[in-house]
Formats: C-alpha cells, sequence, structure tokens
C-alpha cells in the first residue's frame, strides 16, 4: 500500500516562507514610506501655493500685504511671518479666508484691519489645521507632516526681490532654491511660503517620527 502523503508545511518549510517574507517587507517598506513622503510632500506644496496665490490676490485687491504680524509693517524692507505664533496664524487664517478656522464670519473689528470686504482669497480646509478632529477657532495651521513652523515671506517694500532675511535655525534650514533671500542678492519673488525638514523644527510632532519622514516644502510666487 502507498502511504498516505501529511498535509501541511514542515517546520523549515514554514521558517523559510517566513524569512522570505522578512526580506521582502524590509525591502518594500522604506519604498512605501518613501512614496508617501512623496504625496505628503505634494499635497503640502499645492496647499502652500494656493496660499501664495491668494496672498497675490490680496495685495492686487486692498493695494498691500495683509498685516498679520503684531506690528506694522517697514516698507523699506521685506517681513517674515512664523505661523507657529498662535496670534500670527490666526490673522493669516482671518486675513485669507475673511473667517475664522471654524468657518464663523469676521467680527466688524477684524474685518477693519485684515479683510474688510470679508473676500475668501483662499479656503483652509480641515486636514489645513492641526488636530483636524477637534477644530475651534484658535487652531493652528500645519503642513500635511503635522509641522507648524511654516514661515511666510512678503516683498513688503515691493521691489519684487526678497533679501536680508533672518529664519530661525539660520540659512542651512532653508530649502535651497531660496537660500539666497539671506543675502543681500536675494531672489525675485513676491512670496515665499517654506517649511524645513529639520526635526528640532517639528516641535509638535511625535518623537516617534523618523526624520526621514519629513521634507521641505517650498511655494514661491
Amino acid at each position: 500500500m502507498t502511504p498516505r502523503r501529511r498535509a501541511g508545511f514542515t517546520l523549515i518549510e514554514l521558517l523559510t516562507v517566513i524569512a522570505i517574507i522578512g526580506i521582502l517587507s524590509a525591502a518594500l517598506f522604506p519604498a512605501i514610506r518613501g512614496v508617501r513622503k512623496k504625496a505628503q510632500q505634494s499635497s503640502a506644496t499645492t496647499a502652500f501655493t494656493q496660499w501664495a496665490g491668494g496672498i497675490t490676490r490680496y495685495k492686487q485687491v486692498y493695494g498691500f500685504y495683509p498685516n498679520i504680524g503684531t506690528a506694522s509693517y517697514d516698507s523699506s524692507k521685506d517681513s517674515l511671518h512664523l505661523l507657529e505664533d498662535p496670534a500670527v496664524n490666526l490673522n493669516f487664517v482671518k486675513a485669507m479666508s475673511g473667517r475664522l478656522p471654524t468657518g464663523t464670519a469676521l467680527p466688524p473689528a477684524d474685518r477693519k484691519s485684515l479683510n474688510k470686504t470679508g473676500e475668501e482669497f483662499c479656503s483652509f480646509g480641515k486636514d489645513d489645521f492641526e488636530d483636524p478632529a477637534n477644530l475651534t477657532d484658535t487652531s493652528l495651521l500645519v503642513d500635511r507632516f503635522g509641522n507648524r513652523n511654516i514661515r511666510v515671506i512678503f516683498d513688503t517694500d515691493n521691489n519684487t526681490n526678497i533679501r536680508n532675511i533672518v529664519v530661525p535655525k539660520g540659512k542651512d534650514s532653508m530649502p535651497e532654491d531660496i537660500r539666497a533671500i539671506a543675502e543681500t542678492s536675494g531672489i525675485p519673488a513676491r512670496v515665499i511660503i517654506f517649511t524645513t525638514d529639520l526635526l528640532d523644527d517639528f516641535s509638535n510632532a511625535e518623537t516617534s517620527v523618523d526624520p526621514s519622514d519629513y521634507a521641505q516644502v517650498l511655494a514661491i510666487q
């Protein structure tokens, strides 16, 4: 009588399959993470480009850039704004959208100082804010990597050239394409929005996230 063949895998066969799966996973996970990172970067760049376009339209309508800082502009030099500052962040949202982060219409005082007609120069979705599930009228804008340290620069002196800008973390923290803004030569631009990929510039990020998961994001007009 022919002996019946036992169904199933042997221990060696199972270990071999597990080893192969482990090798494939080690090779595929970095590639998947890279694709995800590029998708996030593309989405963040698109959002920043829309914001920059809104700023440009604001300037065309009102004749000046939105005064989102805590002091009046010095028209003899360009201006840098840090959106991690809650007051600056909220002013930016009000000026650009004509509304509060939750969509509430601006009170008269804010319309008078930031957006007189209440026009929507760009819209902000929930994904543009930190903790979108708990959106409030003080919620902060973030990029697609969760970084709230967004730099917004205006050509406040109106010479179509941004220069002599000093940014947190120094010149090396900026995308290479715009590092000349720290020099006297500058670069031809009217609006620049960017974040960096320095780990310590993501002060609100989870410490478990690897620095390679971040990316510089840049929009320039």
